[in-house]
């Protein structure tokens, strides 16, 4: 992919989306490199195994994470091998896709780096995911099982509020499901 830093990264988009909060914007980033930098791996076992709906899925989450956060290319290039997931034609988009991501990791840890300072360092992870999760639900993405089960130990919830808020979220009911969080 050829083009510039902004085609990648939107930074001006993602800072509008944390209200130019840089540090929540830092966090959030330093989040999506730890939870995609092994992407390709788990993407490539989904397609050697023809798990194309798994795949389409993953690919899927990723987009919507992709689009609210800035990641322009990597937002596309998600909507362009969607469809080639559900037509189970990959061999030649993977790579490409593949690129795209990793441009995007780099870049994003370079802006993470250039940006973070120690302002992550001290910070709880529960408080993190919490973040992470209102923030999720606040832009009605959506939350899949495997990543409620992710999130359910650092909520710091009893059980039956636990399993109220996986219960709201299942129902796209995100307004209650904030509730519960705040």
């Amino acid at each position: 992919m050829t083009g510039s830093d902004t085609d990648i990264f939107d930074t001006q988009f993602a800072m509008n989306q944390f209200s130019g909060n840089q540090s929540l914007l830092v966090k959030i980033l330093d989040k999506f490199i730890k939870q995609y930098q092994h992407f390709d791996t788990l993407l490539k076992d989904s397609i050697h195994q023809q798990d194309y709906s798994a795949a389409k899925l993953e690919v899927h989450t990723v987009k919507g994470v992709s689009g609210n956060i800035g990641l322009k290319a990597l937002h596309i290039a998600c909507k362009e091998f969607e469809g080639d997931l559900a037509n189970q034609t990959t061999e030649h988009s993977l790579d490409k896709f593949l690129n795209v991501l990793e441009q995007t990791l780099t870049l994003v840890k370079n802006y993470s780096a250039e940006n973070n300072g120690e302002a992550t360092a001290d910070v709880e992870p529960e408080q993190d995911d919490k973040a992470i999760l209102i923030a999720a639900l606040k832009r009605s993405e959506f939350i899949s099982d495997s990543k409620m089960k992710n999130f359910g130990p650092s909520l710091n919830l009893s059980a039956e509020k636990l399993e109220e808020l996986k219960l709201a979220i299942d129902n796209l009911d995100y307004d209650r499901a904030l509730q519960l969080l705040e």
